[in-house]
């Protein structure tokens, strides 16, 4: 381990005893050192910047809060980092819909249908996907999903923009018919 690290490892054990005793200027170089950082990581996860802001927020006043029981044995920054990806994670789950990495709308008019119910349509949405015709996936799945602009999924394909909406439009219509 080299020195510059091992004296920033040290000093950050310090800074952690202070802040576990009360002191303020610790937390505020803490806070400083690794808000900006967490925040961008964060923000790569979400990709919504104001939840990215609230999630870093968050971490950092249950640090300030639970301050006697911070880990002290271990990297904060690794701990800071690993906080703030399960952190961002929950967010995704609870807030939104994903398949496959992918964001899936479902307007329900109903909201109190029960998440099993949820899971078994995004299930059958995946399965209906997957059994698009290969090209017509394939475009679907760049408009909708990666939501790419038609004129860029037709240059991207060599393809024309007719032919990208005609392809998004068969897949609509069937996946309308096998979900419903």
């Amino acid at each position: 381990m080299s020195f510059l690290v091992e004296s920033m490892e040290n000093e950050e054990n310090r800074l952690l005893k202070k802040i576990k005793g009360g002191d303020e200027e610790a937390f505020k170089r803490i806070f400083y050192r690794y808000s900006e950082r967490l925040f961008v990581w964060a923000n790569k996860i979400t990709d919504d910047s104001l939840v990215s802001e609230d999630i870093v927020q968050d971490f950092f006043i249950r640090c300030w809060e639970k301050r006697d029981i911070l880990p002290h044995n271990c990297s904060f920054k690794a701990y800071a980092y690993k906080s703030i990806y399960n952190a961002s994670l929950n967010y995704l789950r609870d807030n939104k819909r994903f398949l496959h990495g992918y964001e899936i709308t479902i307007d329900l008019i109903d909201e109190d249908v029960p998440d099993e119910d949820l899971e078994e349509l995004k299930r059958l949405l995946l399965k209906a996907i997957d059994e698009l015709p290969d090209r017509c996936k394939k475009i679907f799945v760049m408009t909708t999903l990666e939501k790419k602009r038609y004129a860029e999924v037709a240059d991207l394909l060599g393809i024309s923009v007719n032919t990208v909406k005609v392809q998004v439009s068969k897949a609509y219509r069937i996946l309308k018919e096998k979900i419903g």
